[in-house]
């Protein structure tokens, strides 16, 4: 191509030395001067640098201006050519520049068309692509419209009519107040292993009467054998009427198929926010185990095997429930993060009928099983207390204080009553769970003992349980610690009938108790509970260290 380019220039140059040849010669008054031929790359002379070549298309460029220059020149030469013979050589010198200017610009054409092949195909391809993206990018941006839409719909849909719920749960809260069923059932059943672990014949001495009417003897505790117990299964049935009554009530089975009244059986009527009227049997609200904790997936400990429980709910304090009314309700003091929860109420109360009577036993005054059904009436006197307690949310503490007058418990006329009052500390955030109780009990007990009864106790229980535990298995076990203490005035151990009580541990005598036990949650109502009892009587050891195991299931 460079030869070819090299060849091409020096034929212009001797078309041009021609030409200006012919423009020396003698002749009539030249018109003008014939330009030369622009100039084209070359090779350089020996010995001097290279200058930059034009390229293809800039001498492409080059040779069609000078083309139109001599086609401007020819169409004068040709006006002049009638007069003029030189006129006409002339032109027929430019009409060979001319052919000569074509066929360099054909042949630099096609230079140009094998040169910039490669490129246009390039330039071709990256259009093609560029509109490609450009599609793409048009349907992301009809996507991401549609869903900016979609967005602001579900956003709206969510003001209008409030978050998606469950369809059983969105019942409640229609704007015409029903729902598919008003009637809801729950319940909790458990059952476990527990055994009493230590030699009945080494233990403390009590009296056992032979037979009935006979003079008591004394006899080591009464052996108890261990084996698997049933619990409780006790469902719970809760009837929404309307926006402002609602019932409740729990059925109890037994382990031999005896169906009973539960711990409650009322109606709750909703007068405002701050205020519910209770009507029929209710949970005492005592303290905070009673009405909060007796519940087993509720408890961190066994509750339903015998001898279970807190020692200051099983000889202090009694767990029952209440025949009567009540009035409670929770509400914010003012503008603080403290919120005041209250309970009052007037019901039957505590009562125990001697088997002899007007002469009851010194059994029958101390254990308290014996008292707590108040749908028994005994007398006119009623029962009368509450309890106040003191809520920080934010914090997760709580504080209460209860307290209740019984009149005469004593069938038979007696003017004997019994008064008692709690107060019970609770924390639980995060992974820990704090609670702990004080109460006592006064109980007049004269004539038919020495003097009256005086009981006290307390109990502190602490629970952890590693939520955040990367391992799941850990997340759900729990540790648990509780310790409990009860002391008595006015009752002489040596002197009761151990026989009379359902396990050693239920016998009302100083006594501390060390539990240990651990959980493992399957889900949040449902766990499996071990836990190991340490009873310690001074002066009155009753070898009575328990094991117990429970599987509590709230459904």
């Amino acid at each position: 191509m460079r030869l070819l380019l090299h060849s091409l220039a020096a034929g212009a140059l001797l078309l041009a030395g021609a030409g200006f040849g012919l423009a020396q010669a003698p002749a009539a008054a030249e018109p003008e001067r014939i330009p030369e031929l622009p100039p084209l790359a070359a090779a350089p002379p020996a010995g001097e640098p290279a200058a930059a070549a034009p390229s293809p298309g800039e001498q492409l460029q080059l040779c069609l201006a000078e083309m139109e220059k001599l086609h401007k020149e020819e169409a004068v030469l040709q006006a002049a050519a009638a007069q003029d013979d030189d006129s006409k050589k002339k032109i027929e010198l430019l009409q060979k520049q001319v052919e000569t200017l074509e066929k360099m610009t054909k042949l630099l054409a096609d230079q140009l068309k094998k040169t910039a092949g490669p490129a246009v195909e390039k330039l071709e391809t990256q259009a093609a692509t560029l509109e490609a993206r450009g599609v793409q990018a048009a349907r992301r941006d009809v996507e991401l419209a549609n869903a900016v839409d979609d967005l602001r719909e579900h956003i709206d849909a969510e003001e209008r009519y409030g978050p998606q719920l469950p369809a059983q749960l969105k019942e409640l809260f229609l704007p015409s107040g029903n729902s598919e069923t008003q009637l809801s059932i729950y319940g909790a059943l458990a059952f476990g292993y527990s055994k009493i672990i230590g030699d009945s014949t080494s233990s403390a001495l009590g009296l056992t009467p032979p037979s009935p009417g006979a003079t008591p003897v004394p006899t080591p505790r009464p052996s108890t054998p261990g084996g698997f117990y049933f619990g409780e299964f006790t469902p719970d049935f809760l009837l929404k009427l309307n926006d402002w009554i609602f019932l409740e009530a729990e059925i109890g089975i037994g382990s031999n198929g005896s169906v009973s009244a539960g711990s409650f059986a009322q109606a709750d009527f909703f007068f405002n926010d701050c205020l519910t009227i209770i009507a029929g049997r209710f949970v005492a609200p005592i303290g905070w185990f009673n009405e909060r904790i007796n519940n087993p997936w509720v408890n961190k400990l066994p509750g339903d095997a015998p001898g279970s429980g807190p020692l200051l709910w099983q000889q202090v304090l009694p767990p029952f429930s209440l025949l009567g009314v009540e009035a409670t309700g929770a509400f914010y003091l003012g503008c603080s993060p403290i919120k005041m929860e209250y309970a009052f109420y007037v019901s039957n109360g505590l009562n125990v009928t001697p088997a002899t009577a007007g002469s009851p036993t010194v059994d029958e005054l101390a254990n308290l099983e014996n008292m707590t059904s108040t749908f028994t009436l005994i007398s006119n006197e009623k029962a009368v207390g509450g309890r106040v307690g003191f809520w920080w949310p934010e914090c997760g503490l709580e504080a209460g204080f209860s307290a209740m007058y019984n009149g005469d418990y004593i069938a038979g006329g007696f003017e004997n009553s019994m008064s008692l009052w709690a107060v019970d500390f609770n924390y639980h955030k995060g992974d820990w769970d704090v609670r702990a109780e004080y109460g006592m009990t006064y109980q007049q007990a004269t004539p038919f003992l020495p003097s009256d009864i005086t009981r006290q106790g307390g109990w502190a229980q602490v629970a952890y349980r590693p939520r955040d535990c990367p391992c799941k298995y850990l997340q759900n076990v729990e540790a648990v610690y509780r310790y409990c203490y009860v002391d008595f005035q006015g009752i002489d151990p040596t002197t009761l009938d151990l026989t009379t009580y359902a396990t050693p541990i239920d016998v009302p005598t100083r006594r501390q108790q060390h539990e240990f036990g651990i959980n493992y949650y399957f889900y949040p109502r449902c766990v499996l509970k071990c836990a190991y009892q340490v009873n310690d009587e001074p002066g009155f050891h009753l070898h009575d260290n328990q094991f117990i195991t429970e599987f509590a299931w709230g459904w």
